[in-house]
């Protein structure tokens, strides 16, 4: 059934690891982590494959090797093929499997981690792997089987991709009560107050951040960040200390001491929020043999608990998965 595919040599599971792990990895000197001699061995090895396919499996992109379409699509057969094999070695050795989510850095800090038991025992006291990247990565690594689930925003995902709503984010404007002396009454109905107020930011150019400071600026006419951050989990530690105010989404004011910040609903961003989905490959579930019924759970556990010193956040609705 399978001589043409095993009469020749050159095809190993080794082989195909170190095509994956280049893949994942986006480059031979990535996956080889500085190592020059496993470098030299995955490049025999992609070599050994391209003779054995008859087909080039990487391709030039200015100073950098990568695998060309040839070679992400073999590696995607490859993963999917090894990943079924290891999760057979663990069934038969009573083990539990290993799962893999993927979300931005604040997503994962404040959603994802805070549900992390509920969802191990959703997936049968599995190992669970976080991995923090880019909305669009985060769908790259779900359609090619590099990651199991995913967060990321609706908006992110094509009209007809599986999901399953979470949490419609709403944003708050967050401000250290030392700062509050010169504002007046609370809640803060004049924006325009802000005005010479240290304010943080997010610089990564994203669309929270472009929405963000069109928001201050139509506040403030002109708006220029004191503090400019790589995440939200940064704003929200400068808001800690005291150094400034900022913008939180709501899953982020958990663990906010109410006595040293006030918080309430940012107004110019009301109609931003964005619902948070959870993200799957049904292929991929179906050769994992998760059910439908175990990613319901798995998103019942990312359900966000009000928290005493939080606002209180509402009971997320759950539609129909399939």
């Amino acid at each position: 059934m399978f001589e043409d595919l095993l009469g020749k040599a050159g095809l190993s599971l080794d082989r195909l690891r170190s095509l994956t792990e280049v893949d994942e990895a986006q480059s031979i000197t990535q996956a080889a982590k500085g190592d020059l001699s496993r470098q030299a061995l995955i490049s025999r090895q992609l070599r050994e494959l391209e003779e054995y396919f008859g087909v080039e499996l990487t391709e030039r992109q200015g100073r950098r090797l990568q695998l060309s379409p040839a070679g992400r699509r073999l590696a995607g057969l490859a993963r999917e093929h090894l990943r079924d094999l290891a999760d057979f070695a663990r069934e038969q050795a009573g083990a539990s499997k290993t799962f893999r989510l993927g979300a931005g850095a604040s997503v994962l800090e404040w959603l994802a981690i805070p549900a992390a038991r509920g969802i191990r025992n959703a997936l049968g006291n599995a190992t669970l792997q976080f991995t923090t990247r880019r909305s669009r990565e985060l769908v790259e690594a779900i359609q090619e089987g590099q990651l199991d689930f995913a967060i990321v925003r609706e908006d992110a995902l094509p009209v007809s991709a599986l999901k399953l709503t979470l949490q419609r984010l709403r944003f708050y404007l967050c401000i250290p009560r030392p700062l509050l002396t010169d504002l007046g009454a609370l809640p803060l109905r004049d924006l325009a107050k802000l005005k010479g107020l240290p304010m943080a930011a997010n610089a990564g150019g994203g669309q929270l951040d472009t929405t963000f400071r069109k928001a201050m600026e139509s506040v403030l006419g002109e708006f220029s960040p004191d503090y400019e951050c790589d995440s939200l989990l940064q704003v929200k530690q400068l808001i800690e200390t005291g150094a400034c105010a900022g913008v939180l989404p709501c899953i982020g004011l958990a663990g906010l001491d109410a006595a040293t910040v006030h918080w309430q609903e940012f107004k110019p961003m009301k109609d931003y929020g964005r619902p948070l989905v959870l993200h799957w490959n049904e292929r991929h579930m179906r050769r994992r043999q998760v059910s439908e019924s175990t990613i319901r759970e798995v998103g019942k556990t990312l359900e966000i608990p009000a928290d005493a010193n939080t606002v209180k956040i509402p009971h997320h609705a759950y539609g129909n998965l399939f």
